[in-house]
């Protein structure tokens, strides 16, 4: 543990994403409450991945040297699949045996949490449902060698007319009139899966050539602009993007033994142990920081409000809920929520 939390003075500001949810009593500034139990139930925004905090008074007062993050907590409640992000998968595939003629069609994946095998079972209902011309469809998961080789998932047409199928490539999709932001979609949906450019020749059966990602991003980053606007030295990242006032990355492997992906074990018939993967289902991380970051700051200024973001790996914000759905209707939202302790160290007299 480093010497400045180990010695020096200092106050904890804790901090947590639902306290966003501030009403007046009676539109007066000075009676501030907690409204985050009925907001949730509405579902209603501020949402957690972009919100500001701000309170009556300040929300620390004194001569505050320095700002240090010492834990926090996190609650990953990010889909599977994700409307908007990764939940269209292209298909093109042969009008008959041997025509040489392809016909494009978009298989839309309904969104929430998935297991391999509820994604395997996922993919047969909907070659079924949309491309009935090459059925039967079998789709499998497993997570060591099969027939074929394949480690991962495995789409076979068991057409009697042996109509063969594939999975474009983003040059292909640009032909048919996709915009650049539906084939990083596509693309991402292909990372879930483990679909690469072999996935692209002609085949009655296409199979996993990566290992499939469930987890649909590596690490989480924390923004706010108000904590690091009296660092002199700015936070940058080795991406593009290049966002300022990073506070956290939050690696989601957390700490201890390596983060595996488990098929299902049946007794016959009967389901023994489910699978399991990280970002199949929600879950909360703690993470005790030993190297924690340490925010410069004013001793003249009080922390009056405080400002957040979190953006994913791509660099978006996080997904919350459906945007396709028009205002005023009932959408499903996934808030991922996160709780942090702040010790703000005292400046030395």
């Amino acid at each position: 543990m480093i010497d400045i939390m180990a010695g020096k003075p200092n106050a904890i500001l804790a901090i947590s994403s639902t306290d966003r949810y501030i009403t007046y009593s009676r539109g007066n500034a000075n009676q501030p409450t907690s409204d985050s139990l009925l907001a949730q139930y509405e579902a209603r925004g501020p949402y957690s991945n972009d919100f500001s905090i701000t309170a009556p008074g300040a929300l620390m007062n004194g001569y505050i040297d320095k700002i240090v993050i010492s834990q926090i907590q996190l609650q990953y409640n990010l889909p599977t699949i994700q409307p908007g992000n990764n939940d269209i998968l292209p298909v093109v595939y042969e009008t008959g045996e041997g025509t040489g003629t392809y016909l494009f069609i978009v298989l839309p994946l309904p969104y929430g949490f998935y297991t391999p095998e509820e994604l395997a079972a996922l993919l047969e209902i909907q070659f079924t449902t949309y491309i009935p011309d090459l059925a039967p469809w079998t789709v499998t998961y497993s997570a060591s060698t099969s027939t074929y080789g394949a480690v991962g998932f495995q789409i076979t047409s068991d057409s009697p007319d042996f109509q063969t199928w594939f999975f474009p490539t983003p040059e292909y999709l640009l032909t048919q009139g996709s915009n650049q932001a539906e084939i990083n979609q596509v693309l991402k949906t292909y990372k879930l899966f483990g679909f690469n450019a072999v996935n692209q020749q002609p085949a009655i059966f296409q199979r996993s050539y990566v290992a499939p990602e469930f987890l649909y991003t590596p690490y989480i980053d924390i923004y706010s602009d108000a904590l690091t606007n009296y660092q002199k030295l700015k936070d940058t990242n080795s991406s593009t993007i290049r966002a300022k006032g990073l506070i956290a990355r939050m690696y989601l492997s957390g700490v201890g033994n390596p983060q595996t992906t488990s098929p299902a074990i049946y007794d016959g018939t009967r389901l023994v142990n489910p699978s399991n993967a990280l970002g199949c289902n929600p879950f909360i991380l703690t993470f005790d920081l030993n190297s924690p970051k340490i925010i410069n700051w004013s001793p003249d200024t009080a922390i009056n409000s405080l400002d957040f973001q979190m953006r994913d790996c791509y660099g978006d914000l996080l997904f919350i809920y459906d945007t396709s759905i028009a205002p005023g209707e009932a959408a499903d939202v996934y808030n991922t929520e996160f709780q942090m302790t702040l010790l703000c160290v005292e400046r030395k007299n």
